[in-house]
């Protein structure tokens, strides 16, 4: 009984480690999408530039927008992310 029961799993992994299809790596493609999209002014500096354009005055009431603008900036704009995985492909 033990060795059908071994036989069994043994089946088992080997069809479905085997009927699996390979993913495509959309990575850089979905990386160099969101800069595009999301990097307002195209690059850094313009995005900085637009945030402390829009929010000159940074005060308790809006803070939390001005700390988002930036944020997203520094998320969006950042290239060496893009570079790292292009230097990887």
């Amino acid at each position: 009984m033990n060795r059908l029961f071994v036989l069994f799993v043994l089946c088992f992994v080997m069809i479905f480690s085997t009927s699996c299809e390979k993913r495509e790596d959309n990575t850089v493609r979905n990386n160099l999408l969101t800069f595009l999209a999301t990097c307002t002014g195209g690059s850094l500096e313009a995005c900085n530039a637009g945030c402390a354009g829009k929010y000159p005055d940074v005060t308790g009431d809006n803070y939390p927008a001005a700390s988002a603008c930036f944020t997203a900036c520094s998320t969006n704009c950042n290239l060496s992310t893009t570079l790292l995985l292009l230097s990887n492909k």
